[in-house]
């Protein structure tokens, strides 16, 4: 068994460890924060709204309001078509939010996958660089 004498010698071991180990408060797996947000209105078959000008490195936080009467959802994809960030279903009269970062110049897809939304013309691109 270990003493009272020696328990209290290796507290100041143990609480100098422990400090080590500490945090800066900075999460390493924080997402980015976006450098603005975008508002991004979704109807029957449509997106509306204005980007304006995206670099490469932009953070960007779509805020999509469904002003339709069906369920909507918004995906951005790549210019190779790889899937960088999308919202859940959005009821009608609600709102969702999807962040992504814009890595490279290219143009980029906004699109709703529900049902056959997509294949009515609920898409959009922008520019970025």
């Amino acid at each position: 068994m270990i003493g009272t004498r020696r328990l209290a010698a290796l507290a100041p071991l143990v609480l100098t460890l422990l400090a080590a180990c500490g945090s800066d408060g900075v999460a390493e797996d924080a997402a980015p924060q976006p450098a603005r947000t975008i508002e991004i209105t979704a109807t029957e078959y449509a997106f509306n709204g204005d980007p304006g000008v995206i670099e490469p490195g932009d953070t960007i936080e779509f805020d999509v309001d469904n002003a339709g009467q069906l369920e909507h959802s918004l995906e951005v994809l790549s210019s190779e078509g790889r899937s960088l960030g999308k919202t859940d279903r959005i009821p009608a009269g609600s709102s969702a939010a999807v962040t992504v970062t814009f890595e490279s110049d290219g143009t980029y897809r906004l699109i709703c996958d529900i049902d056959d939304h997509l294949s009515r013309g609920q898409s959009a691109t922008i520019t970025v660089g």
